[in-house]
């Protein structure tokens, strides 16, 4: 076709529309997203571009099933969880039992101890996750001291539950003292009122105290929020490899549902109901702050963690307890250079567990 001119004409350009760019726009983030999937596959040895798992319906399942808790842990409407009396199994390996009260079994060959009475409550790390009963921190700490020592550790448990079975143990036990151990995830752990897809007891802050929900523990099965979301989403594994390295394993996993309450807050009025039940029945009380396995945290959250850790020691004090943080020893004793030799299974070793209780019995003697 020529125009007037005798000049050939040019058909007008049709301008792209916004329908259209937005199609092209979304095709282009799937092909890059399925190449970015394709890539994280061939990269890692374990998965797959044949086999397309779940990954989160994966771990939810190793969450809610421990066949090493079967047998050994049952519901409790007040606690959400403790230990069976009487009962024997392992834990992540390791023979456990426990006694016709519930507590962890050990020194079993030594002489009975004798003194004052020690109650001790913490979570995994007190119980003695991944050593034998001889080789836990209360262990150690019966044969340095001579003194009874109960172990009434628990894995998973938070510091409000800590407090909480405290309360139902020190009226019936009246111990001389109580020695309650936690590490910075605790806190954490009373700001949730669901923990790996396990219903808990938690606090919120009610006027200047504290008041008690979910309790009675609800038994209904979990799987998280926005389950339609992670049913779909889920089978991606470059998503599964972001998340995790994110550390954003609640959004990711569901496994957690937070309280909206402030975790340390919680913890240091939990605090003050610690220092009056041992007031109430005249025993000599410490908090004790364990030096987590760095593995735990990720390097950016370490700071955060310690400095939750050193608030919460510092409401125990207020309240009058003493308190010890046991972090400069086991940096002293370059615990983290040698993590081989003071953790396993990011718990203490026989070594790690060694180390805790001579701090803790130096405590105690310092106190009487």
């Amino acid at each position: 076709m020529t125009n007037d001119s005798g000049l050939l004409a040019t058909a007008p350009r049709r301008r792209p529309t916004l329908g259209g760019g937005l199609v092209l726009a979304l095709v282009t983030v799937v092909v890059v997203l399925l190449a970015a999937e394709a890539i994280d596959r061939l990269r890692d040895p374990s998965a797959s571009l044949w086999s397309y798992p779940n990954y989160i319906d994966v771990w939810q399942k190793a969450w809610a099933f421990d066949p090493e808790e079967r047998g050994v842990l049952r519901y409790d409407s007040e606690l959400g969880y403790q230990p069976v009396p009487g009962a024997s199994g392992t834990v992540n390996g390791q023979p456990i039992s426990y006694s016709a009260d519930g507590f962890r079994t050990q020194n079993p060959g030594a002489s009975p101890a004798a003194g004052p009475l020690v109650l001790v409550l913490g979570d995994s790390y007190t119980e003695g996750w991944s050593v034998s009963g001889d080789e836990s921190w209360p262990a150690h700490l019966e044969r340095l001291t001579g003194r009874r020592t109960l172990n009434a550790g628990v894995r998973g448990y938070g510091i409000d539950q800590m407090v909480l079975r405290a309360e139902r143990l020190v009226p019936r036990l009246k111990p001389r003292t109580i020695v309650l151990a936690f590490i910075g995830s605790d806190i954490e752990r009373t700001a949730l009122s669901f923990r790996d897809f396990k219903h808990k007891p938690y606090f919120v802050p009610a006027g200047d105290g504290l008041e008690l929900r979910n309790v009675p523990v609800p038994t209904t099965p979990l799987s998280g929020p926005l389950v339609a979301v992670r049913a779909v989403l889920g089978y991606s594994h470059l998503l599964d490899t972001l998340m995790r390295r994110l550390g954003a394993y609640d959004l990711w996993f569901g496994n957690n549902a937070s309280t909206g309450a402030d975790g340390v807050l919680v913890s240091c009025r939990l605090m003050d109901r610690f220092a009056a039940l041992a007031r109430k029945y005249d025993a000599h009380a410490l908090v004790v702050a364990f030096q987590q396995s760095d593995r735990w945290n990720y390097p950016l959250e370490r700071t955060a963690v310690a400095a939750r850790v050193a608030a919460v020691l510092a409401c125990a004090k207020r309240a009058g307890l003493a308190t010890l943080d046991t972090s400069a020893a086991f940096a002293a004793a370059q615990a983290a250079g040698h993590s081989a030799e003071y953790f396993v299974a990011d718990h203490y070793s026989d070594r790690g567990n060694a180390l805790a209780a001579s701090l803790i019995a130096a405590a105690l003697a310092a106190k009487n």
